[in-house]
């Protein structure tokens, strides 16, 4: 009989943009080298897969007895693989501006660089997998991020505001062609456009973040190109909307929704891919061309998600994807606890506290920083030990 159970260690990714403290505190690791510590990825996917207590990966559970871990209807559903991935990251350098591509894009794009012969782990791979990556997330801090195209008034207002920007104007007919050009326009006119932003930026040196200058100035600080050129991902600070969220506030990301995040700590869910198409302010590669295939102009205005409550201790997170849904579980020393039937696959992280996880005969601890997988098809129950608990639970919708 399968395991009701399964403990987890996540893997690390241990990015430039990364915090020094977050993750490491969490995991109850030193950090005096100032290692950064991007992300911690709970999971099955292959890049960077969690392992169970007997060291074999979360995969090769599920990959064994699809049908008792996943349950039989999202086996089929999802071919016999678990259908998200969830992950904590601390954002202390921006991320690069990016979207992730549909069903149908990444397919078709994994097997054009398949049969172009490219290594999965290549630099210049742009799909890694053949899966979408819708992608949700939670706030844990105060949290900065760029999502979607200004609706066009905006952007047409923003043109006018900056002085430098002023010779975009005539490409603002739509936000299509707008982007399209500053990304397809030689270095020299973005220098051309950019120095001079920047040059002013240093001299005022703004201060608040919930406007575009702070992060333009910053941007440029952590990505400077050689030979004083500019990465025209810059454009893209003044193009998106700047959302500042609270803890406990998040948004959805859908393929082709341009975004990045800017500074914070928050907890992400998405479908189990790794496919990351980017359009600036980073190391890693940039394929324009790509890119601008794979986009959503649809301008927006982002919707800040609250979370429903569902009973006097669950949030829910919800969302359009069909892969995953994410819950935020507040648990009282001494409360009534939390007990369900996991009705498909479910990955568990303890955030704050400590708690005890109950299946049968299986008693599982967690304290802040471990999570456990729980098998589809288990009555489990889950209270708080010392201390009043957080916890973040992903499942199937």
């Amino acid at each position: 009989m399968s395991p009701c159970l399964l403990p987890l260690r996540g893997a690390v990714r241990h990015y430039e943009w990364g915090g020094y403290e977050f993750i490491p505190g969490l995991l109850g690791l030193a950090n005096p080298e100032k290692r950064p510590f991007a992300e911690l990825w709970l999971g099955a996917h292959p890049s960077a897969p969690s392992l169970t207590a007997d060291g074999s990966p979360l995969a090769a559970w599920i990959a064994r007895a699809p049908d008792a871990f996943l349950g039989p209807a999202a086996a089929r559903r999802f071919a016999g693989r678990l259908p998200y991935l969830l992950k904590v990251l601390e954002v202390r350098g921006m991320l690069s501006i990016q979207a992730h591509p549909d069903k149908r894009q990444a397919a078709a794009g994994f097997a054009r660089e398949n049969a172009a012969g490219i290594p999965l782990d290549a630099a210049a791979r742009n799909y890694r997998d053949d899966n979408h990556k819708p992608e949700l997330h939670v706030a844990l801090t105060r949290l900065w991020m760029l999502h979607g195209f200004r609706p066009l008034a905006q952007v047409a207002r923003v043109l006018e505001e900056v002085p430098e920007l002023h010779a975009l104007e005539p490409y603002a007919r739509t936000v299509r062609e707008l982007y399209t050009t500053v990304m397809s326009m030689p270095q020299e006119r973005v220098d051309a456009i950019l120095n001079p932003l920047i040059a002013r930026l240093e001299r005022e040196n703004p201060a608040d973040k919930d406007r575009p200058d702070f992060w333009a100035l910053r941007a440029a600080r952590e990505f400077p190109l050689p030979q004083g050129r500019r990465d025209r991902g810059l454009f893209s600070v003044y193009l998106l909307n700047l959302a500042h969220l609270a803890p406990g506030q998040g948004t959805f990301q859908p393929a082709g929704v341009l975004h990045a995040y800017l500074e914070g700590v928050t907890v992400e869910l998405m479908a189990n891919s790794d496919n990351v198409l980017r359009g600036g302010l980073t190391p890693k590669h940039v394929d324009v061309a790509e890119l601008l295939r794979i986009l959503s102009f649809e301008p927006c205005v982002p919707e800040v998600l609250e979370g429903t409550p569902v009973s006097a201790c669950e949030t829910v997170y919800r969302t359009t994807a069909e892969e995953f849904e994410l819950s935020r579980i507040t648990l009282a020393t001494g409360g009534p606890g939390f007990a369900a039937m996991a009705r498909g696959p479910e990955t568990w992280i303890a955030l704050e506290g400590s708690v005890e996880v109950t299946c049968g005969d299986e008693r599982l601890p967690l304290a802040r920083g471990q999570s456990v997988f729980v098998r589809c098809g288990s009555a489990f129950r889950i209270e708080a030990r010392d201390t009043a608990a957080t916890l973040f639970r992903a499942s199937i919708p």
